[in-house]
């Protein structure tokens, strides 16, 4: 359903919260701390689509949520 709805909003970017999310829509080992900032594309049917990891700011991760604010606002200034 994920791949659908990306394909539906044609979004500039996928922002991932966390490792496990990441790991998942990936379909690769993802560590935030290691891909921050980093760019990913993945192609769903054909088009290519741009993905960042950032740190999962709700619940532990709050003690990382300074950081996620930091790579969103990065992500969008480089947009």
């Amino acid at each position: 359903m994920l791949k659908k709805e990306i394909e539906i909003l044609n979004p500039k970017v996928v922002i991932l919260f966390g490792n496990q999310v990441s790991s998942i829509v990936l379909d690769e080992k993802i560590s935030v701390s290691k891909s921050r900032k980093k760019l990913f594309k993945k192609d769903i049917n054909g088009k290519e689509y741009n993905f960042y990891s950032v740190y999962y700011p709700i619940g532990n991760g709050r003690f990382n949520i300074d950081k996620s604010i930091e790579d969103i606002k990065w992500i969008k200034e480089n947009l």
